[in-house]
């Protein structure tokens, strides 16, 4: 099935051919076995990678067993893609195509795809030149579909231009894609312009990183310091701001205070507070946020709680009810959210 995939794939001839997973040393991994003999090629031993793929067992404390000589097996003509983890991938031109395979691990995928595979690409595709100007503008707040009607005046498939969305869980991406000329770089140039108009404060960011990218550099020109309390969020808040480098300069620490008891005896949130109007309120997510920033003595502090689910929601407060506090310099704000999905 997977060679046939793989034979199918190739005859649309496409630019790039991402193969995901198989890449282990275990009998159910057949990636490498499947695309040689998609491309009718032999799988050769490499030993310079078997002694690269000993070094990282050896560097991490394990003793590499026998079975994982087979990850030093790559379809004649291959090139090994440096590992994140224990698993290499590999690269090989078939005709127009580059065809990569990579760990299925998704933090391996990422890291291997950014550092070899993106420069690849580029590469094969002749330094770059693909004809065209891409622009990313990154939105938070909005839905797809809010999105395309707040912009439908805009041509989303001109002669000139084309106009896509990529939704994901830190927010909303509007891929503008001109022609590489001068008229299509001026049509883009005002399609962009007109998007970041409508949007407004919507637009975090163009071509830029992500919303924790985007937040830290925020927060560290305001020169503030913050301080979460979390009880449905359970950490992951704190998590987000961190996954940043330099976080430490402005992040001053988290409470997860999951139980009303922890609420009350390290956030110092009121038990007759919590009595009258439940952990999941607008009241309860004020007094956690002025809680911590007390407790922390941070200029910002944020707070989350609500009903996680899938069970423990009523009809005055369904699973998805979300009240996100936040305290900064004395001034306290609560918003309201109802959010779908699963925990």
């Amino acid at each position: 099935a997977m060679v046939a995939a793989i034979r199918d794939s190739l005859k649309r001839r496409p630019v790039i051919l991402v193969l995901s997973g198989g890449l282990g040393p275990t009998e159910d991994d057949l990636t490498r076995e499947a695309v040689a003999e998609a491309l009718d090629l032999p799988l050769e031993h490499h030993e310079d990678l078997m002694e690269q793929i000993r070094d990282r067992f050896v560097s991490r404390g394990f003793t590499m067993t026998e079975n994982n000589r087979k990850q030093a097996l790559l379809p004649q003509g291959a090139s090994a893609i440096p590992f994140a983890g224990t698993a290499p991938g590999f690269s090989l031109v078939h005709g127009e195509t580059l065809v990569v395979a990579l760990p299925g691990v998704p933090w391996e995928l990422k890291e291997m795809w950014e550092a070899t595979v993106e420069p690849r690409l580029r590469a094969h595709r002749g330094g770059g030149q693909t004809g065209q100007t891409v622009t990313r503008i990154r939105v938070f707040g909005l839905g797809e579909s809010t999105a395309a009607d707040m912009l439908k005046e805009l041509d989303w498939h001109g002669p000139d231009i084309a106009i896509g969305t990529r939704a994901a869980i830190d927010g909303l991406t509007i891929i503008v894609r001109g022609q590489g000329t001068p008229e299509g770089r001026r049509v883009s140039g005002q399609a962009v312009a007109r998007i970041r108009e409508v949007l407004g404060e919507r637009v975090f960011g163009v071509d830029s990183e992500g919303l924790p990218e985007v937040t830290s550099e925020l927060v560290r020109r305001s020169g503030f310091t913050i301080a979460v309390a979390e009880s449905c969020t359970a950490g992951l808040l704190g998590k987000r701001l961190t996954d940043v480098a330099g976080s430490s300069d402005y992040f001053l620490g988290g409470v997860t205070a999951y139980s009303n008891q922890v609420k009350t005896d390290v956030l110092g949130v009121p038990a007759g507070l919590l009595a009258q109007y439940g952990a999941v309120s607008e009241e309860t997510a004020a007094a956690m946020a002025e809680g911590v920033q007390a407790l922390l003595v941070s200029d910002c502090a944020l707070s989350t709680t609500g009903i996680a689910g899938p069970g423990g929601g009523t009809d005055e407060k369904p699973v998805g009810l979300v009240f996100i506090g936040s305290v900064v310099h004395g001034v306290t704000k609560v918003e309201r959210y109802r959010l779908f999905g699963t925990r």
